[in-house]
């Protein structure tokens, strides 16, 4: 499986980018798989957990790149994705290095940095920048 990473610290907008990554793929008309689709963590930053899938291509999305409530890890993430059948993971990742590790362990891996935003009137432009990336390498 490859594995495309948005890399950046705490509270700099990967969950909002990869939600736009993720209304790409389903304008891009991947379906959702039934039975997937979960929201992780805190539901006040959506990080959104499914599986979409187009022409036989599954595309996983996991938003949340740090550890889950009830003790989860993205590498347990990436493994359920994996078992599921996916061809392409999209997720968020903070910058840690035993967090940049379950990335970096799929041997065909891409980390995409998150772009800093100068304020909230360019939190917007930047995320839906740093989406673009993403949805271009999938």
């Amino acid at each position: 499986m490859k594995v495309i990473a948005l890399r950046g610290p705490v509270n700099s907008g990967k969950s909002h980018t990869l939600n736009i990554v993720y209304q790409f793929l389903l304008r891009d008309g991947y379906t959702q798989v039934a039975g997937f689709f979960e929201i992780l963590g805190n539901p006040k930053f959506e990080d959104v957990f499914d599986i979409l899938e187009k022409n036989g291509k599954r595309v996983g999305v996991c938003g949340m790149g740090d550890y889950v409530i009830g003790g989860g890890s993205l590498k347990a993430l990436l493994k359920r994705l994996t078992d599921a059948g996916c061809h392409v993971a999209v997720c968020s990742c903070q910058a840690k290095l035993g967090i940049e590790k379950a990335v970096a362990a799929y041997i065909d891996h891409v980390f995409v940095d998150k772009t800093a935003s100068t304020g909230s009137a360019n939190d917007r432009i930047v995320n839906g920048l740093d989406a673009q990336r993403m949805f271009i390498l999938v």
